[in-house]
């Protein structure tokens, strides 16, 4: 039988939420709010298509679930702000499990191997392989369970705009 453990702590992660926005002297009050929300993913296959359901702010969890961790990036000015950073860590007891939401010609999506010190489109490691009977350490693409942040840089985020951006992880 499965273990019943409680919901991650959402307000750890929520906490290191992070935006970077270019502050102005005249502008002490922040331009860009964040908020992170946590909800379970459902999977499940009606009419022969993956159907999802979203069941918000769910009490437990199991080793194995779904979980959505969806940012909501508000701009509380009547100014665009320029270059907001959205960094987001994949929560302790969990590990990345796909679906963040992708670049496109707005912002670049990153991810880290080391909690947040780099950031790259696809992580490389230094890995040693024998190779004809000689130990060879060369560069790999690191295996994306092992990310552990999630970074948005965006161009720029219009006045009074709203973005939502989110990744999925697994329960360990």
């Amino acid at each position: 039988m499965k273990k019943l453990i409680s919901l991650l702590a959402l307000a750890g992660t929520m906490a290191a939420a992070q935006q970077n926005t270019a502050a102005t002297p005249a502008a002490p009050a922040p331009a860009v709010k964040v908020t992170l929300t946590q909800d379970q993913i459902k999977t499940a296959t009606v009419d022969g298509k993956a159907v999802d359901t979203v069941i918000a702010n769910p009490k437990t969890v199991l080793p194995g679930d779904i979980l959505r961790e969806e940012v909501t990036v508000v701009n509380v000015s009547s100014k665009p702000v320029k270059s907001p950073v959205i960094s987001v860590p994949v929560p302790k007891g969990t590990a990345y499990a796909g679906s963040a939401t992708p670049g496109n010609d707005r912002w670049n999506t990153l991810y880290s191997i080391d909690n947040g010190k780099n950031y790259a489109a696809t992580p490389m490691k230094t890995v040693t392989v024998t190779e004809n009977g000689k130990s060879v350490t060369k560069q790999v693409a690191a295996a994306t369970t092992e990310y552990t942040n999630v970074r948005w840089l965006i161009g720029q985020l219009g006045a009074d705009e709203t973005l939502k951006l989110s990744f999925r992880v697994r329960v360990n």
